[in-house]
């Protein structure tokens, strides 16, 4: 079976825990033919991708079995900008010239599995599913284009403007949905607004297959790091004290400034003494050197600075709490939740939806307000004052991993339903035909 996945932005090095990369994986260990489609921008640099220049637009042989193929806009600064969007178009319509070449060729696709975001190229893999027959799966990742709407929420004026502006955008959206055969999505809260938006209940191939980019951490062996690694030194200079750990990028809504405020609190109303608690912080970004002198002035808290992915996996495996810290709560369920959770660490959380509803019901860790150190500091006392609770909810957040985050289980149930969509909605078809 021939079978094309379509994703804006995918990064191409560093991606094997992508869950775009991973049921490509999958897919190929099944013995299909797999081909990604991904943008000739890099989303994340800013710039033409060295893959793209490097091949001269034409299709990437990776050793694996994977093929790239690219789909070339303009390019943009902004993430938020019209420049964006009109990327956009144009890469879905270098996507369809270019699709409708290999179907012409005889190549064409079995299965689409198209990403949303962006919900242009979705949209433009759906139609061209449409045309040719293959299967059409939108796999919901984010609320595109709501979220563009949600972006102008403090001026009414932007609302109504962006509202205006985007009125073709969400139609072309809610098309595309209900074009498709099936949605599956990485969440509850997306697949039931992929639903709303295709205006039909849900059927019996739309499913949730959470991201679990994260591998298993916990009863594993760890990555050994070098004695003078600053990991190292923190977690040596936090041996016999109860680990709390945030790691991610520093940005405007998600920051450890809320952590730092909270220690302040505690250490001027002396509710730390004769607790045993360190604090370590992972991450860069914004105000990165600030955080670092604010961290380097409070006791028992240590920064560590950017991490990679098997740094950041042996500072999680040897911490007791993960922090999901935000200036205001938020529905997002955060890309770090998965990393605590693949660490069997229970989550002091800000997010509300699907990952708040997820710890209220298995105990898996304390549910905060985003933006309230106040709040934290009593959760971290708390925590530091049950240790039974602590033992408790650490042996949830393992059984929940086990049971629903558990990567390899996921991504394998996610290639079975993709191939038994194409089997059935194909054997459906050839019958009519017949």
């Amino acid at each position: 079976m021939r079978i094309w996945t379509t994703v804006i932005g995918q990064r191409l090095d560093d991606a094997d825990d992508t869950r775009s990369m991973l049921l490509c994986k999958h897919l190929m260990e099944r013995g299909h033919s797999v081909t990604m489609w991904t943008s000739a921008w890099d989303h994340i640099r800013k710039e033409w991708r060295s893959e793209w220049r490097a091949t001269g637009g034409e299709v990437l042989h990776r050793p694996d079995g994977l093929d790239i193929r690219f789909m070339k806009g303009c390019g943009y600064a902004q993430n938020i900008s019209p420049r964006r969007l009109i990327d956009h178009w144009m890469a879905a319509a270098d996507f369809t010239r270019q699709a409708r070449e290999l179907a012409a060729r005889g190549e064409g696709p079995d299965v689409i599995v198209a990403s949303l975001p962006d919900h242009v190229t979705a949209a433009a893999a759906v139609a061209f599913a449409r045309e040719t027959g293959a299967v059409a799966i939108i796999d919901v990742r984010d609320k595109w284009p709501d979220i563009l709407f949600d972006l102008t929420r403090a001026s009414p004026l932007k609302q109504a403007a962006g509202r205006i502006a985007m009125l073709l955008e969400n139609r072309r959206a809610k098309r595309a949905m209900a074009s498709a055969d099936c949605l599956v999505a990485m969440m509850d809260s997306m697949l039931n607004w992929g639903l709303a938006k295709a205006g039909r209940p849900a059927g019996p191939y739309d499913r949730v297959f959470y991201l679990t980019t994260a591998q298993r951490n916990f009863d594993v062996s760890r990555p050994e790091l070098p004695a003078d690694h600053p990991i190292r030194r923190a977690l040596a200079a936090s041996q016999g004290k109860t680990v709390f750990t945030f790691a991610g990028t520093f940005n405007r809504s998600q920051h450890p400034d809320l952590l730092l405020d909270a220690l302040e609190m505690l250490q001027k109303e002396g509710r730390l003494e004769g607790r045993d608690a360190a604090f370590i912080i992972g991450g860069a970004g914004l105000e990165a050197e600030l955080v670092q002198r604010r961290a380097e002035a409070l006791p028992d808290t240590h920064f560590v600075g950017w991490m990679k992915p098997h740094e950041m996996r042996a500072l999680l495996g040897g911490s007791d709490l993960g922090l999901l810290l935000m200036s205001a709560s938020s529905e997002a369920f955060n890309n770090k939740a998965f990393s605590y959770l693949a660490s069997g660490l229970p989550i002091i959380n800000c997010a509300t939806g699907d990952l708040h509803d997820l710890i209220e019901r298995h105990e898996a860790g304390i549910n905060i307000p985003g933006g309230n150190p106040r709040a934290l500091a009593d959760a971290i006392v708390a925590v530091l004052d049950d240790p039974e609770r602590r033992a408790r909810m650490s042996a949830n957040v393992r059984r929940l991993f086990n049971q629903s985050f558990d990567q390899q289980a996921n991504y394998d149930a996610y290639a079975d339903h993709v191939i038994e969509v194409a089997r059935v909605k194909q054997g459906a078809a050839h019958g009519e035909a017949a």
